[in-house]
C-alpha cells in the first residue's frame, strides 16, 4: 500500500471511530452527523458501512421534521458515490425500512424487505417490528397480525413483546378493545412464557382503551397487571388518567392521583398537562392556575407546552389581563415562547380588537427571534378586515408577502371579505387571480363562506355583488349561495326580496331544497306573515319538497306568535296523528304555545305523556311547566315538579332557579330563597345578568334594599350591567323621600341616588 493510500486509510478510520463513539455516546446531534457524513462520503471505504449505519440512524430518529426523508436522501447519496466501495447490509436496510414507514411509503418498505430476503440474511423481529409499526400506523393491523402469527415463525423468530405492544395500540386505535383485550390474555396466559407481557405492554393497552372510551376495560387491565406482578409507573397512571378525562370523571382522577402518592409516584410534567388541559376547556382556568402553583412548588419545571394550554386557556375565557404576566413569567423561567404562544396571546387580543395590544404581542415576538407566520397575519388581517380598517388589512396583506409568508385560503378568504364590505369589486377580482396564481383554487364553499359573513353583518347588497363575481370568475353559485342571501333578505327584514329569489334560482335551472324554503318560511313567521308562510308551505307540498320537521316547528311557533291559537292547534293534533317522531324540540313549542293561551291542564297531560311515549323532556320542558304552574298560582305543584328534576337526570339551569327564586321573593320567604341561591352557586350554575337584574327588581319591588344592595354587588362583581328597567326602578324608587335614606344600604356607587329629586 503506498504512503498516501494509508493515509487516507487512517483518516477513513479515525473518522469512523469518532463517529463510533459520539453515537454510543448520545452526543451526535443532527447537524453533525451531517457534516460527518459529508466527510466520510469523500474518504470511505468497505469497513465504512458500520459508520454510516449509525450516521443514518441518527438523522432518521432526529425529532425535526422530515428527518426519515433526509435518511433515505442521505442512503441514495452513498449508494451513487460509493457503489464500489460500501455494501449495505442487514442494518443499513432496517433503517431504511424505519424510514419507508414513518414516511408512509409501506410499499417502499416491504421492497426494502424483499431485498433482505433475496439477500439471503437472516431477518429478525427488530425488522419485522418496523414493518408491523408501519402497517397499525395505516389501520391495517389484520395484516400486521397476519405477518406476527403466519410469517414470522416462517422466518425463525417469534413475536417479542414489542411486536406485541405494536399490535395492541394498532387495534385500540381502530377502536377494537375487544380484540386488544383477546390478545392481551393470549399472551399473559402463554405456557411456555417466551414472551411475559411488561409494563409497556400494559401501559399500551391502558393508553389505547382510554382513548377508546373504553376505561372501564382499562381499570380491569390495571388489576390484570398488578395480579401478574407487574408495577404500574408513572406513565400508567398518566394514560388512566387520560382517560377518565376523556370521559369526564374528575373524581376518579382525585381517586387515582391520591392512589399514586401512596404508591409513591408523582405526577410527572405530561399528567400536569393533561389536568391542565382538562380544566381549562372546561373554563375552570382558576383551579389550573393552582395546578400549576403546586407543580412549581413541588420542583417540577413547567415545559413550552404547560404555558401554552394556560395562556389558551386564559384567553378561551377572556381573561385577557392575565396573559402578559404569564408570558412574562415563561421568559423569566427560561422557556423559550414559540410561534403557538404568541399567536395564542396575540389572536386573543385580535379578536377582542385590542390591536394596540395585539401590535406590542408582535413586537415581542419578533425580539424573541420569531417572525410572524402566516397565522399571526392572518389573525390580524382578519381583525382589521371586521373593524372597517380594510386599508390597513391591506398594507399587511403585503409586508407579509415581502417576508416571504406565503398567504393561504383563510388569509384571503379575510381580506376578500374586508375588501367586499367597502365595495373594492377590482381589488377583490385581482386578488382572486392572485390566488390562481399561487396554486388556490377557490372553490364554492369558499364564496359562500364569504357570503354568508356578509349576511350576517347586514351587508345583504354585497353579498348579492359576490354573486355576480362568482359568475365572472368561473364559478357557478348553488343552492347554498341563494339560500345565503334568502337569509340575508330575512334577516334584514326584506322578506319580498327573500321571496323572488326561489324565481331566480328557478330561471337559473336550480332547485330549492328544504332549506332554501325553511329560510324564507322563518323569514315569513319571525316577520308575522303567517299567511305568506302558509302559501309557502303549500307550495313545498304541491312541488313535492317534503316538510321536515324544522317546517313544521317554524310554522307551528309561527301560529302560536300570532295568536292564531285554533289554527296552530289543528296543526300540531294532525301532526301527532300522523305517527312520525317529533323530537323534544317541537314538544317544548307545543307545551310553550298551550301554556301561553292558558291551556295549562291540557298542557300538563301533555307533559306526562311525554315518559310513556318514550320522549325524554329535556331542562327547557320543565321551565315552560314551571313557569305556567307557578304564573297559575299553582306553588306547590311547581314546587314538586322542581323536586322531582334530578330524579329525571337533569339539572337546573340558570333559568328555573329565576323562575323559583323570583316566586320566593314575591311569596315574602327570603330565607329560602337565598338559600336556593347559594345551592345554585355551589351547583357550578353561575347567575347570569338577567336573573341578578330581575332578582334587584323583585327585592327593590318588595322594599328589600339591603338584600337588593347584595344583588348589585354581585352584578358589578360578575362585569354585567344594569338593564334599563333596572335603573329606571332605582331612580324611581330613590327619587321618593321615604327611600332617600335607604341609598346608603346600597353599594358606594349607588349614593347619588340619594340626590336623585
Amino acid at each position: 500500500m503506498s504512503r498516501g493510500a494509508s493515509a487516507v486509510s487512517d483518516q477513513c478510520s479515525e473518522l469512523e471511530r469518532i463517529i463510533a463513539g459520539r453515537a454510543r455516546s448520545g452526543s451526535l446531534g443532527l447537524d453533525d452527523a451531517l457534516k460527518l457524513f459529508d466527510e466520510l462520503l469523500l474518504h470511505a471505504r468497505p469497513a465504512s458501512i458500520r459508520a454510516f449505519n449509525h450516521l443514518l440512524n441518527v438523522v432518521a430518529r432526529s425529532r425535526c421534521s422530515s428527518t426519515s426523508e433526509l435518511a433515505v436522501s442521505l442512503f441514495n447519496r452513498m449508494s451513487r458515490a460509493c457503489s464500489n466501495k460500501v455494501c449495505p447490509d442487514l442494518c443499513t436496510y432496517s433503517i431504511l425500512i424505519g424510514c419507508f414507514c414513518r414516511m408512509g411509503r409501506l410499499e417502499h418498505g416491504f421492497a426494502a424487505f424483499g431485498l433482505i430476503l433475496k439477500t439471503g440474511w437472516r431477518v429478525d423481529d427488530v425488522v419485522i417490528n418496523q414493518l408491523l409499526k408501519g402497517l397499525c400506523d395505516a389501520k391495517r393491523v389484520d395484516e400486521a397480525m397476519e405477518i406476527s402469527f403466519g410469517r414470522m415463525p416462517e422466518f425463525g423468530c417469534r413475536p417479542d413483546v414489542v411486536s406485541y405492544s405494536t399490535l395492541l395500540k394498532g387495534l385500540c386505535n381502530e377502536k377494537r378493545a375487544e380484540e386488544a383485550l383477546e390478545l392481551l390474555h393470549t399472551i399473559a396466559d402463554d405456557g411456555d412464557g417466551s414472551c411475559t407481557p411488561n409494563v409497556v405492554t400494559y401501559n399500551t393497552i391502558i393508553d389505547g382503551l382510554g382513548k377508546a372510551q373504553a376505561v372501564d376495560r382499562a381499570e380491569g387491565v390495571l388489576q390484570q397487571m398488578i395480579d401478574k406482578g407487574v408495577k404500574p409507573n408513572i406513565q400508567t397512571y398518566t394514560c388512566l388518567i387520560h382517560g377518565y378525562l376523556s370521559a369526564g370523571q374528575w373524581k376518579e382522577v382525585v381517586r387515582r392521583l391520591e392512589e399514586m402518592y401512596t404508591r409513591g409516584l408523582d405526577p410527572n410534567v405530561v399528567t400536569y398537562g393533561l389536568l391542565l388541559d382538562y380544566l381549562c376547556k372546561n373554563g375552570k382556568c382558576t383551579e389550573a392556575g393552582k395546578i400549576f402553583d403546586s407543580m412549581i412548588r413541588k420542583g417540577i419545571k413547567p415545559d413550552v407546552t404547560i404555558y401554552n394550554i394556560l395562556l389558551h386557556g386564559y384567553a378561551s375565557k377572556g381573561a385577557l389581563a392575565d396573559l402578559p404576566d404569564l408570558l412574562d413569567l415563561m421568559v423569566e423561567n427560561g422557556i423559550s415562547p414559540d410561534h403557538y404562544t404568541f399567536n395564542t396571546v396575540f389572536c386573543a387580543y385580535a379578536k377582542k380588537a385590542m390591536i394596540d395590544e395585539a401590535m406590542h404581542i408582535l413586537s415581542k415576538m419578533r425580539q424573541q427571534g420569531l417572525s410572524p407566520n402566516v397565522v399571526t397575519y392572518g389573525t390580524l388581517i382578519d381583525a382589521l378586515c371586521k373593524l372597517g380598517r380594510v386599508d390597513e388589512a391591506v398594507l399587511k396583506f403585503n409586508q407579509m408577502i415581502n417576508e416571504g409568508v406565503t398567504p393561504d385560503i383563510v388569509v384571503f378568504n379575510s381580506l376578500i371579505y374586508g375588501l367586499c364590505t367597502v365595495d373594492k369589486w377590482e381589488k377583490v377580482e385581482e386578488l382572486f387571480f392572485e390566488m390562481l396564481d399561487q396554486g388556490i383554487r377557490p372553490n364554492i364553499v369558499f364564496f359562500n363562506t364569504i357570503m354568508s359573513n356578509l349576511c350576517n353583518e347586514g351587508r345583504v347588497m354585497e353579498a348579492r355583488s359576490v354573486i355576480d363575481l362568482m359568475e365572472r370568475v368561473g364559478v357557478r353559485p348553488d343552492v347554498i349561495s341563494y339560500t345565503t342571501l334568502i337569509s340575508g333578505h330575512c334577516l334584514a327584514g326584506r322578506t319580498d326580496e327573500a321571496a323572488k329569489l326561489l324565481d331566480v334560482m328557478l330561471s337559473v335551472g336550480l332547485k330549492p331544497n328544504i332549506l332554501s324554503y325553511n329560510t324564507l318560511l322563518h323569514g315569513y313567521c319571525k316577520a308575522g306573515r303567517i299567511d305568506n308562510a302558509y302559501c309557502l308551505f303549500r307550495e313545498m307540498l304541491r312541488k313535492g319538497v317534503t316538510p321536515g320537521v324544522v317546517t313544521y316547528n317554524t310554522i307551528l311557533q309561527g301560529l302560536f306568535q300570532t295568536g292564531r291559537f285554533s289554527e296552530a292547534k289543528e296543526l300540531y293534533l294532525n301532526m301527532i296523528k300522523s305517527g312520525k317522531q317529533w323530537d323534544i324540540y317541537t314538544y317544548n313549542i307545543i307545551l310553550n304555545g298551550l301554556c301561553k293561551n292558558n291551556c295549562v291542564d291540557e298542557a300538563f297531560e301533555m307533559f306526562q305523556s311525554l315518559f310513556s311515549k318514550d320522549r325524554r323532556p329535556d331542562i327547557i320542558t320543565f321551565n315552560i311547566m314551571i313557569g305556567s304552574l307557578l304564573k297559575g298560582g299553582s306553588k306547590k305543584d311547581a314546587r314538586d315538579l322542581f323536586a322531582a328534576i334530578p330524579a329525571h337526570g337533569l339539572v337546573p339551569d340558570v333559568v328555573t332557579y329565576g323562575l323559583m327564586m323570583e316566586n320566593l321573593i314575591k311569596e315574602r320567604l327570603l330565607d329560602e330563597f337565598e338559600n336556593l341561591f347559594l345551592a345554585m352557586e355551589k351547583s357550578g350554575c353561575l347567575p347570569n345578568s338577567g336573573m341578578l337584574n330581575a332578582i334587584v327588581r323583585r327585592l327593590l319591588g318588595g322594599g328589600e334594599i339591603v338584600r337588593a344592595g347584595a344583588y348589585l354587588s354581585k352584578i358589578d362583581e360578575m362585569n354585567f350591567s344594569l338593564e334599563a328597567s333596572t335603573t329606571s326602578l332605582l331612580i324611581s324608587l330613590f327619587s321618593r323621600e321615604e327611600y332617600k335614606n335607604h341609598a346608603k344600604s346600597l353599594p358606594k356607587k349607588y349614593h347619588f341616588l340619594e340626590e336623585v329629586n
